[in-house]
């Protein structure tokens, strides 16, 4: 009876403690913070569980908090205290004073620093060194000599087209096929041997899944991370009986490091190799070649390890898997998405249709001969029709938090404070009004016919940020889009197959990337002939 009573107050002492713990904190937070004066939510100001209210319980969708932060700046001002440390600001004059080139470090509310991918790189100095290792991968030129290599996979894509969906034989969907060759192409990229997406007839519908369901539960990790750490240490036969799709993802992060360990180990033996002067080893760390007698080309992380500006902890297996899956996720899914919204829009507007299509029969006379990415990048109503797709999507939602760790930054009468996360939408660059007209029309006729106006169409066209936060593989996702697009164009007539804009294709949820209504099916197509 008294170990009872004992227990009884054990708990009730701590249950006080929480309070007047959590009462102080409070306290602090709103009346004694360096934000404090700052308008906005005294209850956003208070907990960051406010966020976590609209993200996951109070909207009709998994990922609301984001529209509700649209609100809250409509009735509060343009800038905003929207949790106890970070500050929002909706002010499209302000984003280069922001997004200055390579001044401000990222945050994420963790607090953690990464010793992963560049993206979750908090210190811009790390971020610097770890962004130069790879950017001459996906430089211009590294992407143009990928070229050919994308048009075979592309070429496989068609093939499977014709032969599964010609006729109507069966609805393609776009997002699960476009999903799989870019996603193809960026494994193969990554690690010399890609996912086999395109050799199914059904184009692996399961990887676009995965990727879905991984996003969708973005509302909640954004504030537990924890939780994503700790599911790659559970058995698989768990989390098989816990979801199906969420033990495809930490396999493939498995497979990752996985991938990148036999990398690992064919470096270190063509080092052990080069020591005894084997004239088989490439002496030019940057060039794609054989590396041995029986080594396939070498990769993106081949290369990394052979780096003379890395230091060894940007070298380990962990942080190498980190970078693989990040690429992998961005490569394989975002632009994917791009191509069927495309391919979406350009199909519900015939008279844009009509123009692309006289574009790309005059450059392509033979539909088995693809033009260049450097042809179709000039052609006027192809290249408006892709920057309107770019524009409207809304692929990435998530407000990226960038903080000046040293000087006081001034927006308006506001000053402020140095280390303060502030964040900034990318969508509401895209979607600015007062630059772009009637913001939610798909109006290619913005690019072509724009003269005066032409320098700030550009400055506010932002679909993959800016400057060195921007999105690393940029190059390689507009060749894609230029070149799948266009094959697919030349060679197939397609129609619409029950696509309703606003719940297939309008951003409803921001789950890190923008997405559309839970019973979205994607966008999807009859196949109805060649083209000739």
């Amino acid at each position: 009876m008294e170990l009872t009573s004992l227990g009884f107050y054990l708990i009730l002492l701590a249950g006080l403690a929480w309070i007047l713990q959590t009462s102080v904190l409070v306290i602090k937070r709103l009346y004694f913070h360096p934000l404090r004066h700052f308008p906005g939510p005294k209850l956003a100001a208070a907990t960051y569980y406010y966020e976590v209210y609209f993200d996951w319980f109070r909207g009709p969708f998994k990922g609301s908090n984001e529209f509700h932060l649209r609100e809250l700046h409509k009735k509060y001002g343009p800038i905003i205290r929207r949790s106890p440390d970070e500050l929002s600001v909706e002010d499209p004059e302000w984003f280069d004073v922001l997004f200055a080139g390579g001044r401000r470090d990222k945050w994420n509310r963790s607090g953690k620093a990464s010793s992963g991918s560049v993206q979750s790189t908090l210190s811009r100095v790390d971020h610097k060194r770890r962004r130069g290792a790879l950017t001459r991968f996906f430089s211009k030129r590294s992407v143009l000599l990928l070229e050919d290599s994308i048009v075979d996979r592309i070429d496989v894509l068609a093939a499977g087209v014709e032969k599964h969906y010609m006729g109507g034989q069966r609805i393609f969907n776009a997002g699960v096929a476009f999903g799989a060759l870019t996603l193809d192409v960026i494994t193969d990229y990554c690690f010399d041997q890609s996912f086999g997406c395109l050799s199914k007839s059904d184009f692996s519908p399961e990887w676009k899944k995965t990727f879905s369901d991984m996003f969708e539960a973005i509302p909640l990790l954004r504030n537990w991370s924890f939780i994503a750490g700790n599911m790659t240490k559970l058995p698989e036969s768990l989390l098989h009986m816990m979801n199906p799709t969420i033990e495809k993802f930490v396999v493939m992060k498995k497979a990752n490091t996985d991938k990148i360990t036999q990398i690992s180990k064919i470096w270190e033996q063509d080092q052990l190799a080069k020591s005894k002067g084997d004239t088989h080893v490439s002496e030019d760390p940057g060039k794609t070649t054989h590396v041995s007698k029986d080594r396939s080309a070498r990769t993106i992380f081949y290369d990394i390890l052979d780096s003379k500006v890395l230091p060894l902890e940007d070298k380990s297996i962990q942080r190498m898997s980190e970078e693989a899956f990040g690429m992998v996720v961005a490569g394989g899914d975002t632009t994917g998405r791009a191509l069927a919204n495309l391919m979406y829009h350009i199909h519900a507007n015939p008279e844009w249709l009509v123009r692309v299509r006289k574009e790309l029969d005059e450059l392509m006379p033979d539909p088995e001969k693809p033009a260049k990415l450097k042809e179709l990048e000039v052609l006027p109503a192809f290249s408006a029709c892709i920057k309107e797709m770019l524009r409207i999507s809304s692929l990435i939602t998530e407000r990226l938090n960038l903080i000046e760790p040293v000087e006081t930054l001034d927006y308006d009468k506001w000053a402020i404070p140095p280390g303060t996360p502030v964040g900034m939408s990318l969508v509401t660059m895209n979607m600015n009004e007062k630059v772009f007209p009637n913001p939610e029309k798909f109006d290619p006729s913005r690019w072509t016919d724009a003269k005066e106006n032409k320098q700030e169409l550009e400055r506010n066209f932002v679909p993959f940020a800016k400057g060195n936060r921007g999105c690393l593989g940029l190059n390689l996702a507009y060749a894609q889009i230029h070149l799948a697009s266009a094959i697919l164009l030349r060679r197939f007539n397609f129609e619409l197959y029950d696509v309703v804009r606003e719940r297939d294709i309008d951003v409803l949820r921001d789950c890190f990337v923008g997405m559309a209504h839970p019973k979205s099916q994607g966008v999807r197509f009859k196949v109805l002939s060649r083209r000739y």
